[in-house]
């Protein structure tokens, strides 16, 4: 996000020392996906890019690392990202094998999305910044998956499918 890196441009030239995580992209905003699709068995959303879930409770974990071990973490860190990239196809892959129910993934335009998200209530600026987040995914800025979370917690982050199965 240009503001994350706005704030670590920002500390670094405040000359303190600082740690500032790079946390991967949460994995409840695929959950909000899944949780609808499980109700209708449509999975409906722009076209998107893959990206490496991560579950809240491992960034927790990471966080109180962060804070406890010092100078375990210091500066900039390395992205802290699930163990696996899946789009929105795959995480409806994922809740049908779950559920034993075929969820479909439907892609619809970005305006038409856009427009659905303002009938439902949304500000227009918010359903455009929410699908800069679609348009980031489908030019890979979210995809990496990297060992930093891992090592940090001295074992494999916890995977997309079992965030899904135990919400």
């Amino acid at each position: 996000m240009p503001s994350h890196a706005e704030t670590e441009q920002d500390l670094r030239a405040a000359g303190v020392a600082f740690t500032a995580l790079r946390n991967g992209f949460y994995a409840t905003t695929a959950l909000q996906f899944a949780g609808q699709a499980l109700e209708t068995g449509t999975l409906v959303a722009p076209e998107d890019g893959p990206v490496s879930w991560t579950a809240h409770a491992d960034l927790a974990e990471a966080t109180a690392v962060a804070l406890t071990q010092e100078g375990r973490l210091d500066g900039i860190t390395p992205p802290l990202t699930g163990p696996r990239s899946l789009d929105l196809a795959d995480v409806a892959a994922v809740a049908s094998d779950l559920t034993g129910r075929e969820i479909t993934r439907v892609i619809v335009p970005d305006d038409e999305w856009v427009a659905g998200m303002v009938a439902r209530g949304v500000p227009e600026q918010q359903a455009r910044f929410l699908l800069g987040m679609f348009e980031a995914s489908r030019q890979g800025e979210f995809a990496e998956v990297g060992p930093a979370l891992g090592e940090l917690l001295g074992r494999k982050p916890i995977a997309f499918r079992d965030v899904l199965a135990n919400r």
